[in-house]
């Protein structure tokens, strides 16, 4: 049996503004066959280093590999917890498991895009080495709560 609703709201997608500088600029890296390695992914990591004060940045292929990354970098690994939100794409908790964490779902608080966060309280454990919210939807989770939580939690 099939549903068929009249009044489906849609909600278009942006077109791409890409002007032709960018295309040209694209073509350029095509053109010089260095895609990840090349002078522009140096330069780009240059001034990233300079913009935020730091002597060295790095460039990585993905949000995913830069996540994971955060955790190899503070040693996060088997015996330890890391937790998240169920709303969230499943990079986030891939990452988890890659480094061998355990991985603690906390589901969202009702009506809401934001982890409950009573519950993440309540998941706090003394294995419990981070905490990954995700702003889903353009909702940005309440980082003030959630600093308020995990200050509460180490008091």
């Amino acid at each position: 049996m099939f549903l068929i609703m009249k009044d489906i709201r849609k909600i278009p997608f942006s077109p791409p503004d890409i002007s032709s500088l960018e295309i040209e600029k694209v073509l350029g890296v095509l053109k010089s066959g260095w895609l990840t390695t090349g002078s522009k992914t140096k330069e780009l990591e240059r001034q990233i280093a300079k913009y935020i004060g730091v002597n060295k940045a790095v460039c990585l292929n993905s949000a995913t590999s830069a996540m994971e990354l955060v955790l190899r970098l503070l040693d996060i690994g088997p015996g330890d917890e890391v937790i998240t939100t169920t709303y969230t794409y499943t990079a986030t908790a891939a990452i988890i498991k890659h480094v061998g964490a355990k991985i603690v779902f906390v589901d969202n608080a009702p009506n809401s895009f934001e982890m409950d966060y009573t519950k993440l309280a309540e998941a706090i454990t003394s294995k419990t080495k981070m905490i990954i919210a995700v702003d889903i939807a353009g909702k940005m989770c309440d980082y003030r709560t959630l600093y308020e939580v995990v200050k509460n939690k180490q008091s």
